[in-house]
């Protein structure tokens, strides 16, 4: 059914979640998967006030470089066959949407990241845009302390 899985990842619990729904699915599918995270672009107030401190370009990366280092050696561990890679996005729906063009995936696996009402207005849903844009299936992968909390009825959001 699933070939190829597309998983992102940031290093959140919510995503360290859903990559183990992600090995899951993967093991019974026997599928590929790559992992995917997505570093956003400098600041351009940083930009435009002209000081940058030496070094943060690459500490972001190699920040951003040990989170997903971390997820394929996990993927690995479980007999996964994974690849891991890091892009520069600012929109993190978009990079996900083509990345998943780009390697053809049959699914792509997301961390549900529980927010406000007025969080969600201001940053905009992953999720959401994913839902109407993505060429493939979607997972959104509840963390298991959101799931509980919801069913016990005492969402926030």
């Amino acid at each position: 059914m699933f070939q190829t899985i597309v998983l992102t990842y940031d290093g959140s619990t919510e995503c360290r979640d859903a990559l183990a729904d992600g090995i899951a699915l993967a093991t019974r599918f026997n599928a590929r998967c790559h992992l995917l995270a997505v570093l956003p672009p400098m600041n351009s107030m940083a930009i435009a006030s002209g000081y940058i401190p030496e070094g943060l370009l690459d500490s972001d990366q190699a920040h951003y470089n040990g989170i997903l280092e971390e997820g394929v050696s996990r993927l690995r561990q479980a007999g996964v066959q994974a690849t891991g890679t890091l892009k520069t996005w600012v929109d993190p729906s978009q990079a996900i949407g083509a990345f998943a063009q780009e390697t053809g995936a049959d699914l792509v696996v997301i961390g549900h990241h529980r927010r406000s009402t007025l969080e969600r207005w201001w940053r905009g849903s992953v999720g959401h845009h994913l839902l109407d844009h993505l060429p493939c299936s979607l997972l959104v992968s509840m963390h298991d302390d959101s799931a509980k909390r919801a069913l016990a009825g005492s969402d926030d959001t």
